[in-house]
């Protein structure tokens, strides 16, 4: 009796034991999460824009509300080697003309010349439903100006050995500091021609529901899933058409995070489903990965690379061809899928969160921001 009471508690400890490093296990593979940015090109403001996001979900009933901001520089000017587009041309205001070829003619698929920087403000509330099902909803606020960054840029250019009178600078040098020009052609037509600033116009919000499918362990990764819904908003009337396509996206990511001692590693895929596309891609494809340094249980630093299929549809056009071709003729440069770097610091508390940090574009191929900065601060409870 003795040996099997005395079995009986060793067979308990084990089990409360080996419960706990289990617990600790699936704790392992959660970390602060990647840092939360969209992409900020202009031509991406009015669709669905997935992030990057944990694999750990609220708890039950748990409440988070933030505030964020993302601001953004973007410069793009497919007419760079024809000169057709300068200071010049954007001081008499640009017309359908500043678009043709140098030989006068046409030019099929998309045009641009965009010179602004964007400001995205968002409020987003998240919500535990259970403790593995959160819900999220996010409300963006959108401002499109001249900005202040384009010397700032320019002289990291210089500074590095980029030339911003040729391809690799974006023909920068050519055109105006700081002013706001937003256009985009598409078969010799225009889909946005403005040089109006906004400030804070509502855009259309979204809601996710994300899952955490599974804890993971000292093997396998934690998993888990989220699904993204944009809500529709018609009026797309004057400035408003800038940041709303009036129409139903949705998308899905699949995440997993697997943690090694300080480390913790993410990767996600997934894709956005676009309902109203205007004649852009009806459909993007996203893929990104996050190493998580954790200084403690409340700080972070994060580095993440993201990839995103290009808004623009393909063309069957050379995107590395340079001869016979002028650059606005050669389409495909815009269709090369995005590739950018972030940078980032995330800290939380048991109710405060702050999370800050920069991103860099190094695909230069027009279809991407330059630099963007962010960052986001709110409470939980």
């Amino acid at each position: 009796m003795k040996i099997k009471g005395f079995s009986i508690i060793l067979a308990f400890f084990q089990f409360f034991f080996l419960g706990e490093k289990l617990a600790l296990a699936g704790r392992e593979n959660f970390g602060l999460g990647p840092l939360e940015i969209r992409p900020q090109f202009l031509v991406n403001q009015p669709f669905l824009g997935m992030s990057p996001e944990n694999t750990l979900t609220l708890k039950n009933g748990e409440s988070r509300l933030s505030f964020g901001i993302e601001i953004a520089n973007t410069f793009v000017n497919t007419q760079g080697p024809t000169e057709q587009i300068t200071k010049k041309e954007t001081a008499r205001g640009l017309t359908l003309t500043d678009f043709l070829d140098k030989d006068g003619n046409t030019v099929n698929g998309f045009s641009l010349y965009l010179d602004a920087e964007s400001k995205r403000k968002k409020v987003k509330y998240r919500y535990g439903l259970t403790d593995s099902l959160e819900f999220k909803f996010e409300l963006p606020f959108v401002s499109f100006d001249g900005g202040i960054m384009d010397s700032t840029i320019e002289s990291v250019h210089s500074m590095i050995g980029i030339s911003n009178f040729k391809k690799g600078g974006a023909y920068r040098a050519l055109s105006e500091r700081n002013r706001y020009d937003y256009y985009v052609v598409k078969d010799g037509q225009f889909i946005f021609a403005s040089s109006k600033q906004i400030f804070n116009v509502r855009g259309e919000p979204n809601m996710d529901l994300k899952w955490n499918l599974s804890e993971g362990g000292k093997v396998m990764p934690a998993a888990s899933l989220k699904l993204s819904y944009k809500f529709a908003n018609t009026d797309r009337s004057g400035e408003q058409k800038l940041i709303r396509s009036g129409g139903v996206d949705w998308g899905h990511y699949l995440i997993l995070s697997k943690g090694f001692d300080n480390w913790i590693v993410y990767f996600g895929d997934g894709q956005t489903r676009i309902g109203n596309s205007h004649g852009f891609a009806s459909s993007l494809f996203h893929r990104f990965m996050s190493m998580e340094y954790r200084f403690s249980e409340e700080d972070s630093f994060v580095f993440q690379t993201v990839s995103q299929s290009s808004i623009f549809p393909t063309s069957s056009a050379s995107s590395r061809s340079s001869k016979g071709e002028s650059q606005e003729q050669r389409n495909s440069n815009l269709s090369v899928p995005t590739s950018v770097s972030a940078f980032g610091y995330k800290f939380l508390s048991s109710s405060f969160f702050w999370e800050t940090g920069i991103v860099q574009d190094y695909n230069n191929f027009g279809n991407e921001t330059d630099f963007v900065f962010f960052w986001e601060m709110g409470v939980h409870w």
